[in-house]
């Protein structure tokens, strides 16, 4: 069964205090709802090792994913002590359209944080509180027990939330966020003239090959 990202579980309220930061990676049960979700994952961006997570393209820890492009539909399960600068990247690219859907595992206290603003605020379509309790494989993709300290919550942005909650549904409490001031509007592609739909006013192209060909073209000038 698949397995991801190496996450580095925090000190928290009610653990015991160790200074040691263990890697922590994805319940395959978990793994195998996100792929059905978003019908695949071309990007696993804290790969383990082994690289179990079906997807098309792997950054392991060596690779160091926040030195690296980003794009397609991507699983983020990221290092918890370092978690900011992670969700930071990945608001970066799906500002940018080159991200197309995400999903996130993220303890329920982070979704407060800072750095998860913009994703929450502005990116997002909702969550799903887990109800299951997770059990993360250590080092040796060997089960560590279940993390029933702080509850986790499954992150999506893209454009299908119906079919994430469809999925989801049955694994935990979903929950809308609600953007009021936000629209989607149709637009015309800056490049190729396309119609298309986008969530953000800021969008200028249909997708990524206009993006990359609009690109070749300002620079060749």
């Amino acid at each position: 069964m698949s397995a991801s990202a190496w996450s580095r579980v925090t000190n928290h309220a009610n653990t015991a205090a160790t200074s040691v930061t263990d890697e922590r990676y994805t319940p395959g049960w978990v793994l195998d709802l996100v792929v059905s979700a978003l019908g695949g994952i071309d990007l696993d961006p804290c790969a383990d090792p082994q690289r179990r997570v079906q997807a098309s393209h792997h950054f392991t820890k060596e690779d160091n994913g926040l030195e690296q492009p980003w794009k397609g539909r991507v699983f983020l399960n990221p290092p918890f002590s370092n978690s900011k600068d992670w969700i930071r990247h990945l608001s970066l690219y799906f500002a940018s359209s080159t991200v197309t859907e995400a999903v996130v595992l993220l303890p329920v206290m982070a979704l407060t944080n800072k750095s998860s603003r913009l994703l929450l605020r502005e990116q997002a379509e909702g969550f799903i509180l887990l109800e299951r309790k997770l059990s993360f494989l250590d080092a040796d993709y060997k089960p560590i027990g279940e993390m029933s300290s702080f509850p986790f919550a499954l992150v999506y942005a893209g454009g299908n939330f119906h079919k994430f909650l469809s999925v989801m549904g049955d694994v935990g409490i979903p929950c809308v966020i609600n953007k009021p001031h936000s629209q989607i509007k149709k637009m015309s592609c800056a490049y190729c003239g396309k119609p298309f739909t986008a969530v953000r006013t800021t969008r200028k192209y249909c997708g990524t090959t206009c993006r990359v060909e609009a690109f070749r073209r300002r620079t060749s000038c």
